[in-house]
């Protein structure tokens, strides 16, 4: 048995082992891709086809058995994806820590945008769910309240967590979102937003520029939205942060925004160091949210197995020293 079918069945056996009455097919069609992306590593359908073991079918059948899944409307990703994150999520939060969720959108092709948000995992960050959307601009408001309010209600109560989003989520109604959720948040602002704060108004930008130390309780102009807002201008930088945030303002409070970096690496997992997500000339957007799906799995399974590992390693190193 070659080690991409063994590679394969070790993952339907997990997939099985997570959601036991998943759909039988269903199932084994999704294992079968997440073994295969993670070998050739690209999304361009025609490679990921000549690589599906031979028990597939025909050669000539292979891309089409790829193009069923799909475009299978059963096959729901935040279903399928739910108990990969939560296993994640809920090892980070057994410590007691505040998990770090990010949200931010990436371009996928001339067509598609994901709006994607993430757990924390180090220096890096693996899905937890996910909206594509055929646009050229930024998917609104209404997209990301949805998808927060599915993810919202997966979350243990007991877990504590810390939004980070970049100055393009910077709006009142995210922050509202939050405060509601009881989520802390560390939100990046653009410069040029009107604040009114102890009976004036004031901008973002003067607040970075005159009040170093942050405000408390500034209302985003018109909205009844009050926060506090951090600033942190680093030498060398030539923009401010500015930070709407849950906590008292300082430069400490402001530099947990820089944990949004994550995502960033994760994006660059599914496109240029990684799956190749840009290759992909998919245009449908559900076709293309189970592409990522596969992705996904793939990356809990490659980022699974290196743990894995480097825990090994530990025990092996405790064993030695014995």
């Amino acid at each position: 048995m070659g080690k991409g079918l063994q590679l394969i069945e070790a993952i339907d056996r997990d997939f099985q082992r997570r959601q036991p009455l998943y759909h039988k097919s269903r199932r084994e069609g999704l294992a079968a891709l997440t073994g295969v992306m993670l070998d050739v590593r690209i999304a361009n359908l025609m490679e990921l086809a000549a690589a599906l073991p031979r028990e597939i079918g025909a050669a000539e059948h292979r891309y089409q058995y790829i193009v069923r899944q799909l475009k299978n409307d059963e096959i729901v990703p935040d279903a399928v994806i739910k108990p990969y994150a939560l296993d994640v999520i809920e090892r980070l939060a057994a410590n007691g820590q505040t998990l770090i969720l990010q949200i931010d959108q990436s371009h996928i092709n001339d067509v598609n945008e994901v709006l994607m948000l993430s757990v924390r995992l180090r220096k890096r960050a693996v899905p937890v769910a996910w909206r594509v959307r055929a646009t050229k601009g930024n998917i609104g408001f209404a997209v990301q309240k949805e998808l927060l309010n599915t993810v919202l209600t997966w979350l243990p109560d007991s877990v504590k967590i810390m939004l980070a989003a970049d100055r393009f989520y910077g709006t009142a109604q995210l922050i509202d979102w939050c405060q509601k959720a009881g989520w802390s948040y560390r939100i990046r602002l653009k410069g040029n937003l009107t604040l009114s704060h102890e009976g004036a108004e004031i901008t973002t930008g003067e607040v970075a520029t005159h009040i170093p130390n942050g405000v408390k309780g500034a209302e985003l102009y018109g909205s009844g939205v009050k926060t506090n807002i951090g600033v942190l201008h680093e030498k060398g930088h030539k923009e401010p942060w500015i930070i709407a945030m849950d906590a008292a303002p300082s430069a400490y409070t402001a530099l947990d925004y820089g944990m949004r970096w994550g995502i960033e690496n994760m994006f660059s997992d599914f496109k240029s160091r990684g799956f190749g997500l840009m290759q992909s000339q998919i245009q449908k957007p559900d076709r293309m949210e189970r592409l990522i799906l596969i992705m996904s799995m793939a990356l809990y399974w490659a980022t699974s197995c290196g743990m894995f590992a480097e825990t090994q390693a530990v025990v092996d190193g405790l064993k030695r020293g014995l």
